[in-house]
């Protein structure tokens, strides 16, 4: 069948969204439009009059369409610049240092692995730490959506026990307190998140803020910004450009002064309000210096593909209540352990993402030499993968015995929705693929201005 004019335009308008938000500095996540070549001969004509008609709709509404959209970014600049004004009059939270992990640029970055990677080292360092998150697409009624929920690290309620499920705290929030073993609030309001976290948790002193440079409830102590490879595309805010808020010279002074202490008690020690976080080999050095500014203090990242895992609910063996209670099972494989399976078996192999950027994830698929067969894109933070996943294989009329691969974003719902792992037919396997990021351990110590060891 082929795609209507109307799905081409939508297509090619994508695709040049994308060229003049990064031009050539990033690899574009849009197929290419189909070829008339490579269509039978009957629909090559057919086929060769909708795209001659889809490039020129697109270029007439793309020539309209860019005063409109440089007038929304103008729009973006201003709501950004108000609400750091509001973070600045914010609160901070007493006895505790408020570290703030976020972005610029719109699309996932990998902000959420690396506070699980900070999480777990500072715990690990003997601090105890807990993370604050909006819980973005959170579900529930809307009453239980406006308020302050506390997650443990176990993933329950630290109030009754019981398992909270990734829909009521949104899966971020969830994938973090199951990775990271460590508490999360969630709540809009992150300063009220944090004092009902401390209700439970009363001996946390380093918090954690998930996308938090734009939030308005607290004003936090040090800021790590985030970074990929596309940097800051053209520079502009959305929707002309790819930023959430605009970088200038004024808030690069604001989070890049002079440095400071924090409360160090050793004056020779200090920590710079600001932390610069990025891939390894790639500095961004040319966002200060071409303000007059020095480079702050940075931590240079690589994330890797670390073991494939699937989750299961199971009922709880304490439980006395008629199998009310409910409890988590893991089951892992090592990642080469994984791939010889998944290679060498007779099954097809298929995958869904539900993230920002789904083609990374599969682009990850293909570096591991793993021959995928079909691809799904979910919008990110899809509200019911399996239901999706479970319509798509039915609607490709894909084999009952394919091995579905995942992310963990998506896994951590699929393994709630339904008693066996994923709900998925019995036939199918599935896994979720675990990424890892990595970092020098001593490259922490300037984020609080004491010696993390």
């Amino acid at each position: 069948m082929l795609p209507t004019v109307t799905d081409l335009t939508l297509h090619r308008l994508k695709q040049r969204l994308w060229l003049h938000w990064f031009a050539d500095t990033a690899p574009s996540p849009f197929r290419p439009l189909p070829s008339p070549e490579l269509a039978p001969a009957l629909l090559k004509r057919s086929l060769q009059r909708r795209l001659l008609r889809a490039r020129w709709a697109s270029a007439v509404l793309w020539l309209a369409g860019l005063p409109f959209l440089y007038g929304l970014s103008q729009l973006t600049r201003l709501e950004a610049r108000r609400r750091q004004t509001l973070q600045q009059k914010a609160p901070k939270i007493p006895k505790g240092l408020t570290i703030a992990v976020g972005n610029l640029i719109v699309g996932g970055t990998g902000k959420t692995p690396l506070v699980i990677h900070l999480a777990k080292t500072l715990r690990q360092q003997g601090h105890q730490v807990a993370v604050l998150s909006r819980g973005y697409k959170r579900g529930g009624p809307k009453a239980l959506r406006q308020s302050e929920l506390v997650l443990g690290p176990d993933c329950k309620d630290p109030a009754t026990g019981l398992l909270v499920s990734p829909e009521t705290t949104g899966d971020e929030p969830w994938l973090i307190a199951l990775r990271a073993k460590v508490p999360v609030a969630i709540g809009q309001d992150r300063y009220l998140a944090a004092a009902k976290l401390r209700q439970h948790f009363p001996e946390t002193t380093l918090w954690l803020l998930d996308d938090g440079l734009s939030q308005t409830s607290l004003n936090p102590d040090v800021r790590v910004l985030l970074f990929d490879q596309r940097g800051l595309g053209n520079g502009h805010c959305l929707p002309y450009g790819p930023l959430r808020m605009p970088w200038t010279k004024a808030l690069a002074q604001k989070w890049n002064p002079s440095l400071s202490n924090l409360g160090d008690p050793d004056p020779h020690s200090h920590s710079a309000p600001l932390v610069l976080a990025h891939p390894e080999g790639q500095t961004f050095k040319e966002l200060f210096e071409s303000k007059g500014q020095s480079s702050p203090n940075r931590l240079a990242i690589s994330r890797s593909a670390a073991c494939w895992t699937r989750l299961s609910l199971l009922p709880d063996p304490s439980d006395q209540d008629l199998g009310h209670k409910l409890t988590l099972h893991e089951e892992s494989l090592s990642l080469e352990e994984g791939c010889q399976r998944f290679r060498t078996g007779e099954r097809p192999i298929v995958a869904a993402a539900g993230i920002a950027q789904p083609h990374a994830f599969f682009e990850s698929l293909k570096a591991l030499g793993l021959p995928v067969h079909r691809t799904l894109e979910l919008p990110n933070h899809h509200s019911n993968p399996l239901q999706a996943v479970l319509a798509w294989l039915q609607d490709e009329k894909l084999p009952d015995n394919c091995i579905l691969l995942t992310t963990e974003k998506d896994a951590v719902k699929l393994a709630w929705q339904g008693p066996k792992p994923s709900g998925l037919p019995d036939v199918i396997e599935w896994w979720a693929l675990q990424i890892e990021l990595s970092m020098e351990p001593s490259s922490l110590e300037f984020l609080y201005g004491w010696k993390t060891a």
